[in-house]
């Protein structure tokens, strides 16, 4: 039996009403009547089963058949027909004609009436018979096809269920099959974090074991090496005294010698005077002695422009030109390191060549300068300070922080320590982007998914003529500021940026991308296939967008693009001078990228651990003894410069090591210099199975991501070459 659902009372009460009071209404007819007079629609199967329910429903089978009547037809009277006889009455004598009789015509019609009554009768009957019998059958077909229909909902109502079941039953093995596999990936969890917990406990065991076998080792050693030393002074204690004698033997020798090249250069310079009991100078390294490799560190000292403030002091205190000595002035400092086999590599890189007698009189001047000793330690402390980064101010009172080697920008003052600079490199850097119309470089645009607000204001206002950078402040690795910078409102600025592949998917766009061409960067000697590139880039907190065209970067046609360099400029620049500005600057593409967010990585989880490059990072490495003697001043810069190299351009575990450490294993490969367009590339020559390989390429692709710039406008390059 069908269930009802829903219907009101009054529906259920009409329904059953109408099918009692005409017990013929099939589900159909009563479904219109319901809808014509309660504007309710229901179902014929509900219908049904509301007859069931109640009782009400037709006999199942066929309709008995009304007999047909038997009767008697009655017996028509004959009628006679007689000639017609006319009568002409007679005119004197009226005869009267016998009446007819009245009771015999009525009952003879009377019996012909009652026959056609009867006959019609039969005949109505016989019609009402027929038309009940059409109506039982059109009932009959109508309750068949009602009775097919509510089979076929049934039907359709049991193949629904069917299917709703099946896919119950389908959904709960899916969950069973999830739960199942939650549960197997979360065993697999357990495990492999149980594994991992064993895995760094026996970790810590096998290092403990390591250390107390290297304590061991080392105790070992330590009595050796104290059993070998106590020898060794025994023996030294021995050979002393004979030392002793030859010492003095030579020193006599030397004084002489020295003597005599004093009056020789006396008698070449009668300028020079010298007290008579001073003997002149006597080269720091033997003849043929020196380090080649030395040209790291006159690469990093052109980037502090530590040989230029020590000439601007000697040159004060003579009362001269600082412009016409500085050449001067950095030969007599790397002289000593250089030796006198590699003074051809020193000429070169100041870009004049001077005679010994030259660097001798040099050297008597600046010796016999009373006030150099006092500023020496001002001089050091000016040339290794540090920026850690620039505020970029807008005339709108906003605020842009960049790093001070122009990775990015940065949300808060929170930057690396491993990102400051001398501040005497981003004075030029500045200079250079910023004074002379030219485009600041950044290495990359930050940021994942989205452009930060910052930068997009970068963006938009950089060369903006409403809203422009107009002071530009340095401050320090403590935040302390450094210096304020003015800026002319005259000039036109660009911001040339990386974007990689990676970066602002949800808000960037690809308007158009042109062809691929092989073009050769000459600075850093590679070849790189470039196209043209137009994106759209899109802050969706603000819904501003902006245009920028660039260059898309491949080293091969077949492989997926590296990177994208826009440029924020309106004017015109062509793909090949584009990516040369940011190539020239950022030549190492994902190999920087990597360097960068790790040494992020590191100040994120060092935090404040992490220190700066300040005077205690050299103090204790320096000679304090003399330090006005320009041969001192000279050795303590060298062991300066040594120490910063270490400190920012090596690799971290460097910055335990000494001068001694990287003069042996860096300082004295061999240097081949190749002149070039506007650059000179210093190649260093190592052996094959050189053990510092990799150390020494980190070293060269961070001095080639510096402007290093030589005497006469000249760029110098670092690469390698293995024999």
């Amino acid at each position: 039996m069908g269930i009802v659902h829903k219907l009101k009372p009054e529906v259920l009460n009409f329904i059953l009403e109408n099918k009692q009071k005409d017990p013929a209404l099939s589900c159909r007819i009563l479904t219109q009547l319901i809808f014509e007079k309660l504007q309710v629609k229901v179902s014929k199967s509900s219908i049904n089963a509301i007859f069931k329910e109640h009782n009400l429903s037709m006999p199942i089978g066929r309709r008995q058949k009304h007999k047909k009547k038997k009767f008697t037809m009655p017996a028509l009277p004959m009628i006679e027909w007689t000639k017609a006889v006319t009568v002409v009455p007679e005119p004197k004598k009226e005869e009267i004609l016998p009446e007819p009789k009245k009771e015999e015509i009525s009952a003879e019609e009377k019996r012909i009436k009652e026959a056609e009554e009867w006959a019609m009768k039969l005949r109505e009957d016989e019609q009402a018979r027929i038309k009940e019998k059409l109506r039982l059958e059109k009932q009959k077909q109508e309750e068949d096809a009602h009775k097919k229909s509510e089979e076929t909902e049934v039907k359709a109502l049991l193949e629904e269920a069917a299917r709703v079941k099946a896919k119950e039953e389908e959904r709960q093995r899916e969950l069973e099959k999830i739960a199942q596999e939650a549960a197997e990936k979360k065993h697999l969890e357990e495990q492999a974090v149980e594994k991992k917990r064993l895995e760094e406990e026996a970790a810590k065991i096998r290092v403990e074991q390591e250390k107390m076998a290297k304590l061991a080792e080392e105790e070992t050693k330590a009595a050796t090496e104290k059993k070998r030393l106590e020898e060794a002074a025994k023996k030294a204690e021995e050979e002393k005294f004979a030392e002793e004698a030859a010492l003095k033997a030579e020193k006599e020798k030397w004084v002489r010698l020295a003597e005599e090249e004093h009056k020789a250069k006396q008698q070449k310079a009668e300028e020079i005077i010298l007290p008579k009991d001073e003997p002149a100078r006597v080269s720091a390294l033997p003849a043929g002695s020196g380090y080649p490799g030395a040209v790291l560190l006159k690469a990093l000292d052109c980037l502090i422009g530590g040989s230029k403030e020590i000439n601007e002091a000697i040159c004060r205190e003579m009362g001269v030109l600082p412009e016409n000595s500085l050449s001067l002035t950095e030969a007599v400092i790397f002289r000593p390191i250089f030796g006198q086999d590699n003074l051809e590599l020193l000429w070169k890189l100041i870009g004049r060549q001077y005679r010994p007698e030259e660097l001798d009189n040099h050297y008597a001047q600046a010796k016999q300068l009373k006030n150099l000793k006092a500023s020496i330690p001002n001089i050091f402390t000016a040339i290794f300070t540090e920026a850690r980064g620039v505020k970029l101010h807008f005339t709108d009172a906003s605020v842009i922080n960049l790093d001070a080697q122009l990775h990015s920008t940065w949300n808060t003052q929170n930057i690396p320590f491993d990102f400051s600079s001398p501040v005497y490199e981003l004075k030029n850097n500045l200079s250079r982007d910023f004074l002379k119309n030219g485009s600041l470089v950044l290495f990359s645009a930050p940021g994942y998914d989205v452009v930060p607000k910052d930068f997009f204001s970068l963006l938009l206002n950089f060369g903006s003529a409403d809203n422009h950078p107009d002071i530009l402040t340095l401050f320090g690795n403590k935040l302390e500021e450094l210096e304020v910078i003015p800026l002319n409102n005259q000039n036109s600025y660009s911001l040339v940026f990386g974007l990689w592949p990676w970066q602002f998917t949800a808000t960037r766009k690809v308007k158009r991308i042109g062809e691929f061409d092989l073009r050769r960067i000459e600075l850093i000697d590679q070849d790189m296939y470039l196209a043209d590139i137009e994106i759209d880039l899109l802050l969706a907190s603000t819904n501003q967008s902006i245009s920028l065209k660039g260059c898309a970067i491949k080293t091969n046609p077949a492989e997926k693009i590296r990177l994208v360099v826009l440029n924020s400029s309106k004017e015109a620049i062509s793909t090949e001078e584009l990516a040369e500005i940011y190539l020239s600057r950022w030549p190492n593409l994902e190999e920087t990228s990597h360097d960068f967010s790790r040494k992020i990585e590191l100040f994120a989880y060092a935090g404040n651990a992490q220190k700066s490059f300040s005077n205690d990072s050299y103090n204790k490495e320096i000679d304090a003894s003399n330090n006005s003697e320009p041969d001192t001043i000279s050795a303590n810069y060298i062991k300066i410069l040594d120490a910063y190299l270490r400190w920012h351009f090596f690799p971290s575990e460097y910055i335990k090591n000494n001068l001694d450490f990287t003069s042996r294993h860096f300082y004295k490969l061999a240097i081949k210099l190749i002149a070039g367009k506007n650059k000179i590339t210093a190649q260093l020559q190592a052996e094959q199975g050189y053990q510092f390989t990799k150390d020494l390429e980190y070293l060269i692709r961070r001095l080639n991501e510096r402007q290093i710039n030589l005497a006469g406008g000249l760029r110098l390059y670092f690469g390698s070459a293995f024999k």
